[in-house]
C-alpha cells in the first residue's frame, strides 16, 4: 500500500491550491477526484476573483484566449427601487472556470503533488486505534487503498468524506441540505443598446441580485441567489425584472448551481482529518462565494500540517487544532457575526429598504465595504445612536414598521452575541464541548436565513 503525507479528495480550486502548498514544501500529496479532466470546474462557465487575492496567494494569473474573460474595477450596491447608489472599487478578474481549474491542476502537479481524475471516494480506512489511516478509492474498475497521515475533504457540497466520518469523531458530518444553500441562476444575456454594456458591477441587495460583465462586450450576466431551490430562485428574478428598469436583453442560456449558506463545523480538524471549502461551509455571508475564502483556511493548514510534518509529528486533533483557533481569528469569528446579522435584513420591505439606503443606515456605503472585506459588522455608540435615530424617523413617517425595527436591532444584537461566542474559541480541545453549548444557544437565537426567508414571504 502507497503511503502519502496527505491525500486531498476533490481537485478544484481549494483541493489544488492545498495541495500546492503542501507540495512546495515537499510533501507527498495525493489527490483524488470522481471528475474527468473534461469535466473539472464544470459548475459555472465563469467565476469571479479580487485582483489582491492572486497577490495574496500566490495564484496563477489566468491568461487570453484560454481562461482569462473579463476584467472590472468598479462595482455599486442599489436600493430595491435602484435608488440611492452605494459606489465601490474593487479590481475583479473574471475566468472561465473549467480552464482555470486545470490550470490549478497544473500549478499543483508542477509542485510535485500527484492527481488521479476518474477516482471515486470509496471510505475511510482506520488503523487499529480506532483513528484514520488512509482511503480506499475506485478508479478504472480497480479498488486502491493507499495510507496517508492526514485525509482533507474538497469534495465541495457533497462532502463525501466528512459525511462519511462516524458520530463523536471529531467534525460534525451532517448533511448541507436544500435549507443550507443558495440556489444561484445566472443569466448569460446580451444588450440591445450599446449605451447599457456593462463595464463594472450592479448589486441590489433587496434581490440578492447583480449585473456584471461577461465575455461578449455587449453580454452581461444578470445572477440571482435564494433559498429553497432554483424555481424559488427564479421567482426572485421574476419579481426583480418587474421592480428594476434593466436595458432591454436577448436571453443567451442560464446557468444554474449552488453554494454552501449556513454556518461551518464547530472545529474543522480531527485525527488524521481536515474538512475544507465549500465541504467545510467556507463561504462569504455577503455573496456565497467561497473560493478565495476558502483559501485563507487552506494557507493556515498547509503552514500547520507541513510544520508538524517537518518536526515528525502525528496529526492529530490536539496538533491541528491551531488551525480551527487561527481561522477563527482571521475569518471566522467575522463571518459568524455577519451572518448571524445578515438574517435580520430579509424582513425588510422593499420600501423599508429604499428608505434606509436613502439614509445611509443598516444598507450603508461602510457596511457594504466591510461585508465585501469579510471584515466583522461592528455598530459603535455613534453609528447605533445615528441609526435609532433613522428608525425613529421612519416610524413617525410611516416609511419604517415596528416589527421591521425589532428584527434589525435583533440581528444587531445576535451578531454581536455570535462575535463574543467566537472570540472565546477555545486555544485547544480542552473546554471545547462546553464552548459547543454556547455556540448552539447563540446560534439558535439567530434563526437562519431560511427561515428568515419563510416569515417574510407569511
Amino acid at each position: 500500500m502507497k503511503h502519502y503525507d496527505v491525500i486531498i479528495v476533490g481537485a478544484a480550486t481549494t483541493g489544488s491550491y492545498f495541495a500546492h502548498q503542501l507540495a512546495e514544501q515537499g510533501r507527498s500529496v495525493l489527490v483524488i477526484d470522481a471528475l474527468d479532466p473534461e469535466r473539472i470546474g464544470t459548475k459555472y462557465d465563469i467565476y469571479h476573483v479580487a485582483k489582491r487575492d492572486f497577490d495574496r496567494f500566490r495564484l496563477p494569473l489566468p491568461e487570453k484566449e484560454e481562461d482569462w474573460a473579463f476584467e472590472f474595477t468598479d462595482n455599486v450596491n442599489l436600493s430595491a427601487f435602484g435608488n440611492w447608489p452605494k459606489p465601490g472599487h474593487e479590481h475583479v478578474i473574471g475566468m472561465h472556470m473549467h480552464p482555470h481549474t486545470l490550470r490549478m491542476n497544473r500549478w499543483a502537479q508542477a509542485a510535485g503533488a500527484e492527481i488521479l481524475y476518474g477516482a471515486r471516494f470509496e471510505r475511510l480506512e482506520y488503523g487499529p486505534d480506532g483513528k484514520i489511516r488512509g482511503v480506499t478509492y475506485t478508479r478504472g474498475g480497480k479498488t486502491v487503498t493507499a495510507g496517508c497521515g492526514l485525509v482533507a475533504d474538497c469534495s465541495g457540497i457533497p462532502s463525501v468524506v466528512r459525511t462519511s466520518l462516524p458520530d463523536g469523531y471529531g467534525v460534525e458530518n451532517f448533511p448541507i441540505g436544500p435549507e443550507d444553500m443558495f440556489y444561484v441562476n445566472l443569466r448569460y444575456v446580451k444588450y440591445q443598446d450599446p449605451k447599457d454594456y456593462v463595464r463594472r458591477n450592479r448589486s441590489w441587495p433587496y434581490y440578492k441580485t447583480w449585473e456584471a460583465p461577461q465575455m461578449d462586450p455587449e453580454g452581461a450576466i444578470l445572477g440571482v441567489g435564494a433559498n429553497f431551490s432554483a424555481e424559488y430562485a427564479d421567482g426572485v428574478f421574476e419579481r426583480f425584472e418587474e421592480a428594476i428598469d434593466l436595458p432591454r436583453y436577448t436571453l443567451q442560456y442560464i446557468e444554474r448551481g449552488r453554494t454552501p449558506y449556513r454556518r461551518p463545523p464547530y472545529s474543522m480538524v480531527a485525527d488524521g482529518f481536515i474538512a475544507m471549502g465549500d465541504a467545510a461551509c467556507l463561504t462569504k455571508p455577503s455573496c456565497g462565494e467561497g473560493v478565495t475564502s476558502a483559501m485563507v483556511q487552506a494557507e493556515i493548514a498547509a503552514e500547520v500540517v507541513g510544520a508538524l510534518l517537518k518536526l515528525g509529528k502525528p496529526l492529530t486533533r490536539e496538533n491541528l487544532w491551531p488551525i480551527n483557533r487561527r481561522y477563527v481569528e482571521v475569518q471566522g469569528r467575522a463571518f459568524a457575526s455577519q451572518l448571524a446579522t445578515v438574517v435580520g435584513a430579509v424582513g425588510t420591505s422593499a420600501g423599508e429598504n429604499d428608505f434606509f439606503f436613502r439614509h445611509d443606515v443598516i444598507f450603508s456605503a461602510e457596511t457594504f465595504r466591510a461585508m465585501g472585506e469579510g471584515k466583522e459588522l461592528a455598530f459603535g455608540p455613534g453609528e447605533m445612536a445615528r441609526t435609532a435615530a433613522v428608525m425613529l424617523l421612519g416610524v413617525v413617517t410611516g416609511k419604517v414598521r415596528i416589527k421591521t425595527i425589532r428584527s434589525l436591532l435583533k440581528s444587531m444584537g445576535d451578531g454581536g452575541a455570535v462575535s463574543k461566542v467566537y472570540a472565546d474559541y477555545p486555544e485547544t480541545p480542552e473546554g471545547f464541548d462546553e464552548w459547543v453549548k454556547r455556540a448552539d444557544a447563540a446560534w439558535a437565537a439567530c434563526g437562519s436565513m431560511a427561515e428568515a426567508a419563510k416569515a417574510a414571504e407569511g
